[in-house]
């Protein structure tokens, strides 16, 4: 952010003044500046960036590819007229056996200033046992991506010789049956079957062979998923945050639509992943013998925010809005806001 000097100063007697002297004085100082300098500090303290917001609330979802999937695929729920314009969901997989489906965002997004994704997300059907859940993965920003294998792979890792998500960085998995956990049907690694679970697996290895491997996993003490229902409305509705602020850091955090608070699953995690300047990023899902309806709305992702530090300055070099940043960072109070004049050491 650019704070123009002539926003600040009345005169270029007075910028002068303050580039050269020791003593800076900034003047006049008065309550509408010490309002503008409270009003400036949470633009100075943030540089989160909106990248995308896909609600798919409504008939169309710009720059999504559906790719073939078993069974009718994914679709959005307004568009087959399931839900009214405006109500919609993404729905990944219905309530029906042996289907996967596989959305991904077809533009890249930048990654050095950190990633966080937020999505609302719902699985329910009308048997007690439901599967097999939804993945969430980031891969190679280059090539055409070809989702993993299906039922317990969640579209990701591989299975029983299908080659896992093709340059796949990591892929969260919300397991409602357990499989994703289970080093079972050719996937590498984690505790075995594990129910209602949200599991973290690796990159992709020398080819989409290998790798994937089981990196952690948690059971969250309220079930993400809803047996024994015939509609969404009776249905729990989650709101899930993933944050990777660097390639070595990634947290997973829960709540219920409505709740203030998140709760956090996954605690900084080191996922062993390199990071590109670029990625992409989309859904996987699937059913087996055990099915239910699997859905997402309201997505966004964004920077993650972070302050850097403020150096100190030369008095020689200083500026109006070098000045402001220090006042700020020394947390002087704006006192005495009747006065003409307000003087400042920045020794």
């Amino acid at each position: 952010m650019k704070i123009r000097a002539s926003h600040h100063t009345n005169s270029s007697t007075e910028l002068q003044a303050a580039r050269t002297s020791p003593l800076v004085t900034l003047f006049p100082l008065k309550k509408t500046l010490c309002a503008s300098l409270l009003l400036l500090t949470p633009l100075l303290a943030s540089a989160q960036s909106v990248y995308l917001t896909s609600n798919f609330t409504g008939t169309t979802a710009n720059d999504w590819i559906f790719t073939h999937s078993l069974g009718e695929g994914a679709s959005l729920t307004a568009a087959t007229r399931k839900d009214p314009v405006g109500d919609g969901w993404l729905r990944l997989t219905n309530n029906t056996a042996h289907q996967s489906s596989f959305v991904y965002y077809n533009n890249v997004i930048p990654t050095h200033a950190g990633l966080q994704f937020e999505f609302d997300m719902a699985i329910w059907g009308s048997t007690r046992s439901l599967g097999d859940g939804i993945g969430f993965s980031l891969f190679s920003a280059d090539g055409k991506p070809t989702a993993g294998g299906y039922g317990g792979s969640l579209g990701y890792s591989q299975r029983l010789g299908i080659g896992g998500l093709e340059g796949g960085i990591v892929g969260i998995g919300f397991d409602v049956f357990g499989n994703f956990s289970s080093p079972t049907e050719g996937r590498i690694g984690g505790p075995g079957l594990t129910p209602d679970s949200i599991a973290i697996r690796g990159s992709m290895g020398a080819d989409n062979n290998f790798g994937y491997e089981y990196i952690t996993g948690v059971t969250p003490n309220e079930r993400f998923s809803t047996p024994n229902v015939r509609n969404r409305a009776d249905a729990s509705i989650h709101r899930i945050r993933i944050t990777i602020p660097h390639e070595d850091q990634l947290t997973v955090q829960m709540k219920k639509l409505g709740d203030a608070e998140y709760t956090t699953l996954i605690d900084s995690i080191d996922p062993n992943i390199t990071l590109p300047e670029n990625i992409r990023f989309g859904f996987t899902a699937g059913t087996g013998g055990a099915y239910s309806v699997q859905e997402i709305r309201n997505f966004q992702v964004t920077s993650v925010a972070a302050l850097a530090p403020i150096p100190e300055p030369s008095v020689a070099v200083l500026s109006i809005s070098a000045a402001i940043a220090l006042i700020l960072r020394r947390k002087r109070n704006c006192v005495d806001a009747t006065s003409n004049t307000r003087s400042w050491d920045p020794k």
